[in-house]
């Protein structure tokens, strides 16, 4: 077993160390925290929303522009209030915090004025190349 560890590993060294691209000539993309606030207590426009809201992740997640998606499953939606915190957070990758708030400003939430966002720098995921 631990021959086959050792091979492994050295596999996986040898492609880092023989690729021809370094992060500062890759195509690099910060990755951005994102959460977000109730800005409604219409229950029912957040519940309509809501749904355009998971078809419009799916497709940007299906690009690459959205990862990691969390759900806090402890927090329902059978009534919304303003001010709440929303019950999902997620990453999104843009190379500018503009390029990001352009992406997050035409998802149905914001659009609908159901809930705003908060987006927080997390940088660039270590090692990985675009």
């Amino acid at each position: 077993m631990k021959k086959l560890l050792l091979t492994y590993s050295l596999v996986l060294l040898s492609l880092f160390s023989m690729t021809s691209i370094h992060a500062s000539e890759a195509d690099m993309r910060n990755t951005y925290a994102v959460t977000w606030t109730i800005e409604t207590n219409d229950t029912r426009l957040f519940q309509h929303t809501i749904n355009e809201q998971m078809t419009k992740m799916l497709k940007l997640w299906g690009e690459g522009i959205l990862e990691n998606v969390y759900l806090d499953n402890k927090k329902d939606e059978v009534s919304v209030h303003k001010g709440d915190v929303g019950k999902v957070m997620f990453f999104i990758k843009a190379k500018t915090e503009e390029e990001a708030k352009s992406v997050l400003d035409t998802m149905p939430l914001v659009k609908n004025n159901v809930a705003s966002y908060q987006l927080r720098l997390a940088g660039v995921l270590w090692l990985k190349q675009y």
